[in-house]
């Protein structure tokens, strides 16, 4: 009897379980990506909220290169043109979507690209602070993403497929003005925190 009991008392728990996991399948894996608001890949994807925050925390770190705790535009431009060297494989001062495949290939945090524009919801795919920010909301006002948000291959402001450094510098500009929330012109270790933990915000607006 006690244990028809106990069965009973499971099922609830168990539907539920089931309702949140969409019924047929298991509840996905949830993983953070890590990379600088450069491009740069940092870490590889984890589920770990802690590592994720420490391998964007190293590249604040060391790009504030005075210590200050404060990431002026000065040092996002000095990182700009570090990243930007990193890409342009070839050195002829542009970055085509070729160059950018090859730098990640060979970057010990690969991992296969997401459908570059498709909309997914969380839970099924690596995020990054980038695409984090693109959220819209579907008729059920559930939050949707922008999968394949690349911050390298966005700055091609004339659509020629190349991303020259004067328009990398120009959607670096715009980036860091968009983490420096208050606008005093640097953007503070917890606006930066603010702006890596996006992605943590939309797996729990699920």
């Amino acid at each position: 009897m006690a244990g028809r009991i106990a069965s009973v008392a499971l099922l609830p728990l168990v539907l539920g379980l089931s309702a949140c996991g969409g019924g047929d399948r298991p509840l996905p894996m949830i993983r953070y990506a890590a990379v600088s608001p450069a491009g740069e890949l940092l870490g590889a994807p984890t589920g770990d909220e802690g590592a994720y925050r420490d391998a964007m925390l190293g590249w604040f770190n060391r790009a504030d290169s005075n210590g200050d705790g404060r990431l002026d535009l000065a040092e996002m431009m000095a990182d700009a043109d570090r990243t930007f060297a990193l890409y342009d494989q070839n050195k002829d001062g542009a970055v085509t979507s070729s160059e950018l495949t090859a730098y990640r290939v060979a970057s010990p945090h690969h991992t296969p690209p997401v459908q570059g524009g498709e909309k997914m919801r969380p839970g099924r795919l690596n995020m990054t602070a980038a695409e984090a920010e693109t959220a819209s909301r579907d008729s059920r006002g559930r939050p949707q993403y922008r999968m394949g948000v690349d911050p390298v291959m966005s700055a091609d402001a004339n659509a020629d497929f190349r991303v020259t450094l004067a328009e990398f510098r120009v959607e670096m500009t715009r980036r860091h003005a968009q983490m420096d929330r208050n606008g005093d012109g640097a953007v503070s270790r917890d606006e930066f925190l603010a702006y890596a933990e996006g992605p943590m915000r939309a797996w729990r607006q699920e």
